[in-house]
């Protein structure tokens, strides 16, 4: 191969694996802060069910609270945690897929270095 194509080559590759490295810190970071959120839900539920049901319990709506039974509390805080469940789930998926890219790319790399020496030391 001549040598600007094998340049154009590696570039590509290279490209390649900083992407996948970039878009695994990032899932990263959404999978740690997901699983923080889901701490901290699961910490307040069982904050919220020792208490007695006739204290008043309040929700944060933005800049204010928003007086809720027990019941609806308990209800969203399941939600947030069943739907952060399902997104680390989601976001695990894609870290696989990401890596198994990135594998790829590294495999590429090596396969290309390896034909650019035979080629080399045959010269």
């Amino acid at each position: 191969m001549p040598d600007d194509t094998v340049q154009q080559v590696y570039m590509r590759i290279t490209q390649k694996i900083q992407e996948c490295q970039k878009q695994l810190d990032q899932i990263d970071v959404q999978i740690s802060t997901n699983q923080r959120e889901s701490r901290l839900a699961a910490l307040t539920k069982r904050e919220i069910e020792g208490l007695d049901n006739s204290v008043p319990m309040y929700k944060s709506m933005g800049k204010m609270f928003i007086q809720e039974s027990k019941d609806d509390l308990l209800k969203d805080i399941n939600k947030t945690s069943k739907d952060g469940s399902m997104l680390v789930e989601a976001l695990e998926k894609k870290k696989k897929f990401v890596e198994r890219d990135l594998e790829e790319a590294t495999g590429n790399l090596k396969d290309m270095i390896k034909s650019v020496q035979t080629t080399g030391a045959a010269k």
